[in-house]
């Protein structure tokens, strides 16, 4: 049995048995892993509460080969993250910032770049409870996976959109669409300009220079419910933390 250590982050836990624990981990080294924790359960358990959803910790483990279980042997914290528990509103951005992030790979389908986002999001919501720290999130994840969205040019009739034009997205187009083209986009969304400036400034600077950028209530609520249609169109469901965070947001 190889011997894995590993960052990793618990996005992730359901009960196995009288005493284990199943924990998914989105690590740095190896993408989505899932291990099992021998006794995670019991009273005197060595892991106590380490392997709670969000830690950040140094996993150590055994991979069983051709199996995609594996064998937790230590975990140890680098940061708990327990802020993201204190309030409504931390809790459920992050618990759907965690399950985007595993919804996004294969099991074993190593992504540093996908680590990396959400290890600095969710210390910066740690910090600021901000709906804008998430789309920017959404917008920098779908860059990533290789479902970018077009956020220039029209894609029926190609034509760049001039500053301040009134647009659409569509999902199935996989971006804008302009006022002239939109019956050949029957699922076009509106988005305002507002919002639309907001999405192409998330793709430059880290995740803090979102915060920095005013996005007023009704453009936010506008880009939840553009970015949610579209992440469900790209990855075939929706997920299970989208009510909850809706009525958080």
């Amino acid at each position: 049995m190889p011997l894995h250590t590993t960052e990793a982050i618990v996005i992730g836990g359901h009960n196995l048995g009288e005493a284990d624990r199943i924990i998914p981990f989105f690590t740095r080294k190896l993408g989505k892993v899932r291990a099992v924790a021998r006794g995670a359960r019991r009273v005197r358990s060595r892991y106590g509460g380490t392997l709670e959803l969000f830690t950040l910790g140094q996993l150590v483990f055994f991979e069983w080969p051709n199996r995609t279980l594996h064998k937790i042997n230590e975990f140890s914290v680098i940061e708990p993250f327990a802020g993201l528990k204190a309030d409504l509103g931390r809790l459920g951005r992050g618990a759907y910032l965690v399950e985007l992030a595993g919804a996004s790979v294969e099991e074993g389908e190593p992504n540093e770049e996908i680590f990396l986002l959400l290890r600095d999001a969710l210390t910066l919501l740690v910090l600021h409870d901000a709906p804008r720290l998430v789309r920017s999130f959404e917008i920098r994840l779908l860059r990533i996976v290789g479902y970018l969205l077009e956020l220039y040019r029209c894609l029926v009739c190609r034509s760049v959109l001039e500053h301040g034009a009134a647009s659409a997205i569509s999902p199935t187009r996989g971006g804008l669409v302009c006022v002239r083209c939109l019956p050949r986009a029957p699922d076009n969304m509106p988005i305002s300009v507002e919002s639309l400036g907001f999405l192409r400034s998330a793709l430059h600077g880290g995740l803090e220079q979102s915060l920095a950028s005013p996005l007023p209530h009704p453009h936010t609520t506008n880009l939840q419910e553009v970015l949610k249609v579209c992440i469900t169109h790209f990855f075939g469901k929706r997920l299970r933390s989208v009510a909850f965070l809706t009525l958080v947001e």
